[in-house]
């Protein structure tokens, strides 16, 4: 009987044969080797499935699963995170690299501190050919003690959510909201997450964003954001007002989180001066 995996690395893809096997290179060059890969595929139409297949009869702890359509990036993610089994998970796109020290150092950081919720490295953009395009400051170590100061700092700064392609707490994670249907609400997230604990970063660049044209931060319409995150309910349908998704977000996540009554009221007063500065 195989034993349960301390971190699972959750892969989302829709049609990714171009980078993908580069991402599954740099999962399997990790130092630290105590994990499960789940592939999560969106009704690819490309090789992607071919790509998959063959790296998880290499591998036994490669696991593949296919939706039979195209669920959006929300409710994939979604699936991921419930097919876990580690203690820890780490979403890993795949467009993305890491460098193989990566996961062995957030390991490390989360069993060494039990009010860390999330660990990631510093993060270096690269273009579709590897060509390094310079470093992004993430500007997300958040290790103030109240939930309420991680909150605020995290949805003011969070902008490309490369931290999300760290190391989190499972448990942590699942009590979320995770991501909603709706444009962006990775940015939702984030601050839901330092509701739950601190954010550590690490102090090397160990991950690699990749900008590129098939990339979803190079989504330019409407349509084409639908299609990436709820094709299932955006045909036909008109643009919705995300910023006002995003306080609505705002609002479940501090209802939901383990908070004492004032510090939630205290939150919630928050969320509505940001609501009433975005009214326009």
């Amino acid at each position: 009987m195989r034993k349960t995996p301390r971190v699972t690395i959750g892969v989302p893809v829709y049609n990714g044969e171009e980078f993908l096997g580069e991402t599954i290179a740099s999962i399997a060059a990790q130092t630290f080797q105590d994990y499960e890969v789940i592939i999560s595929d969106n009704a690819s139409l490309d090789a992607t499935e071919a790509i998959c297949r063959e790296y998880a009869a290499r591998d036994a702890r490669v696991r593949y699963v296919r939706n039979e359509r195209n669920v959006g990036a929300a409710r994939n993610f979604g699936q991921l995170v419930t097919l876990a089994s580690g203690e820890y998970f780490k979403l890993a796109n795949a467009d993305d690299l890491c460098d193989p020290p990566l996961v062995a150092q957030c390991v490390a950081v989360l069993d060494a501190h039990c009010e860390v919720v999330l660990c990631y490295g510093k993060t270096t953009l690269i273009d579709g050919k590897g060509n390094v395009l310079g470093r992004y400051e993430d500007n997300l170590d958040l290790r103030q003690p109240r939930a309420t100061d991680r909150f605020h700092l995290a949805r003011r700064q969070v902008k490309l959510v490369n931290i999300l392609q760290g190391v989190m707490r499972t448990a942590a994670l699942r009590r979320t909201g995770q991501l909603g249907a709706y444009f962006a609400s990775d940015l939702v997230l984030v601050p839901e997450l330092a509701l739950y604990g601190q954010f550590h970063e690490l102090s090397e660049s160990l991950f690699y964003r990749r900008m590129h044209a098939g990339a979803s931060s190079s989504i330019t319409t409407v349509e084409g954001e639908w299609q990436y995150w709820d094709p299932l309910a955006g045909q036909g349908r008109k643009a919705p007002a995300s910023t006002w998704q995003h306080h609505y977000g705002y609002a479940r996540a501090v209802l939901r989180a383990p908070l004492p009554l004032g510090e939630k009221l205290d939150l919630l007063w928050g969320v509505l001066r940001y609501a009433v500065a975005d009214r326009d």
